[in-house]
């Protein structure tokens, strides 16, 4: 049996009752409660140095139509407008990536070690629009990532709101015709399904070349131009999407939630954040050379209805090779705040 949730103006007024107990302003929030850290370690605390990141990215066309309406029901539908994101263009990045070690740089957690962390990632460029000033900025939407980290995978949901699930992934092999794979684990839905391990995407060269020049690209700046000039000719950048990029910096968006216990269809908590990246070390190079992606139906991962991602062959792939330093974040717009 459920709890009955009261109505906005009743739910207002019992947040500023509580805000006002706690010792916070009308409009304020709370001060924030200190996590109760016990049993095993999970989720170690932001912020994170991300050290020997080998990446390799994809670049693939998806549904315009698609993307907006997944950013629409993301982030303008729970927001009520106050956060909106906007694709960029049709062409979203599917990457490969593996990470040597990441450690929290919060102490004590800092002398604790850290984590190796191989992960498959989709990336959707989008312009992120600020509440606080009304401005657009650069910014990353990633709707699915997997890895078979249970650490990452974690830290990643309850801290950020990354929705990472688990996946087997397949880099290329020395000696061996490039290919990359992930395999989810999911399901197709019916009563009596279970569910297990499928594959999902996977690329693999397919041995023509690529009309692409030889560039050894040293800094995100060098290769945001690249990739521009390639796939975003058509999309206007104005001077604020672009202001990070030319610092050296990236931010990611991410709808961070968890289930109510009373209600499994409500959320106990619902917040719009976003993460900093400040790129360290970074060089990158084309590769020069066309590849296949085949996409498998899975309906527990929706890649193809969400996205509007088909098996196609992908004209531009970039390996790039990095250190970079994820930040604490910030809330843009919580569900909680009156």
């Amino acid at each position: 049996m459920t709890t009955a949730l009261p109505g906005m103006g009743a739910a207002r007024a019992v947040l500023r009752t509580l805000y006002r107990a706690a010792g916070g302003r009308d409009g304020q929030p709370p001060p924030l409660p200190e996590y109760v850290d016990y049993g095993a370690l999970m989720t170690p605390p932001a912020p994170f140095r991300s050290l020997g990141t080998t990446l390799y990215g994809f670049w693939a066309q998806a549904d315009l139509a698609r993307l907006r309406a997944l950013c629409d029901k993301v982030f303008a539908a729970p927001s009520r407008g106050a956060v909106r994101a906007r694709p960029l263009s049709r062409h979203l990045m599917i990457t490969w990536g593996s990470i040597d070690r990441v450690v929290s740089q919060t102490p004590p957690y800092d002398t604790r070690g850290g984590v190796a962390e191989p992960q498959v990632a989709i990336w959707v460029p989008v312009a992120l629009r600020d509440p606080a000033d009304a401005l657009e900025r650069f910014a990353m939407f990633i709707p699915y990532i997997w890895l078979d980290n249970a650490m990452s995978l974690a830290t990643g949901r309850e801290l950020f709101g990354y929705p990472k699930s688990w996946g087997w992934l397949e880099f290329p092999a020395d000696g061996q015709p490039p290919v990359w794979k992930v395999d989810a684990f999911g399901l197709d839905y019916s009563p009596d399904a279970l569910a297990g391990r499928h594959p999902l995407l996977e690329i693999a060269r397919n041995g023509s070349v690529e009309e692409a020049a030889v560039a050894d690209l040293t800094s995100l700046e060098a290769l945001a131009r690249d990739v521009a000039g390639r796939l975003l000719a058509d999309v206007e950048l104005t001077a604020e999407l672009t202001d990070d990029v030319l610092h050296e910096r990236m931010r990611g968006v991410f709808l961070k939630q968890v289930r109510d216990v009373r209600d499994g269809l409500a959320a106990a908590l619902q917040q719009v954040v976003e993460a900093d990246y400040e790129i360290v070390r970074l060089k990158a190079a084309p590769m020069l050379a066309a590849h296949e992606l085949t996409v498998h139906p899975l309906e527990s991962h929706p890649v193809r209805d969400e996205l509007g991602l088909e098996s196609q062959t992908l004209g531009l792939a970039y390996r790039v090779e990095m250190d970079f330093n994820v930040g604490a974040g910030r809330v843009l717009w919580d569900a909680a705040r009156p």
